[in-house]
């Protein structure tokens, strides 16, 4: 095999493997779906949100300890350059970035979800996407919490009419300063 062929072929195996990626976030956010479905049906809405937020934002503690040294080191930086790169699909599912950045504070923001777009696609209203945009971000606030984050949502996709999720982190120590 020459090497045009073996780099079509690594990057078809790429595509397809971006292709698998993004159906298991399509299926992450039909998950979500079914069990809020249960859930609110079984609890009422408030409920099903409470414990659905509660097991995702524990999974996000999980997650945050890639941001700890960063964050314990106070650089914000490269806490962006993780958020940045390690986003799934070299980027292309949430679209990351970093919104502005000063001393104490950054705003990372990403304009596409496929969680967002599965439940869209399933025909979900405008409120029932926001439901479960406000859930499944329980994930981020976990991981910033066991990073030693404070992170406040400055916008969300789900929202009506938004283009964006706008992720506010800051320094825990600068945190009660401003």
């Amino acid at each position: 095999m020459d090497d045009a062929a073996r780099i079509a072929e690594l990057e078809a195996a790429l595509e397809r493997s971006r292709a698998e990626t993004r159906a298991a976030f399509q299926n992450r956010a039909q998950i979500y779906s079914a069990l809020y479905d249960e859930l609110a049906d079984q609890l009422g809405d408030e409920r099903a949100t409470v414990l659905m937020k509660r097991a995702i934002f524990n999974r996000g503690l999980e997650v945050g300890r890639k941001y700890r040294d960063a964050a314990s080191a106070g650089d914000l930086d490269t806490i962006g350059r993780i958020f940045c790169e390690g986003s799934p699909c070299a980027g292309t599912l949430f679209t990351p970035g970093v919104e502005e950045s000063s001393e104490g504070r950054i705003v990372l923001r990403m304009t596409t979800c496929p969680l967002e777009e599965a439940w869209t696609a399933e025909g979900r209203s405008s409120e029932q996407v926001d439901r479960l945009c406000e859930i499944a971000a329980a994930v981020d606030e976990g991981t910033f919490e066991g990073a030693g984050l404070d992170l406040v949502f400055l916008d969300r996709l789900g929202i009506a009419g938004s283009s964006r999720c706008l992720l506010e982190l800051k320094l825990r120590e600068t945190a009660d300063q401003g």
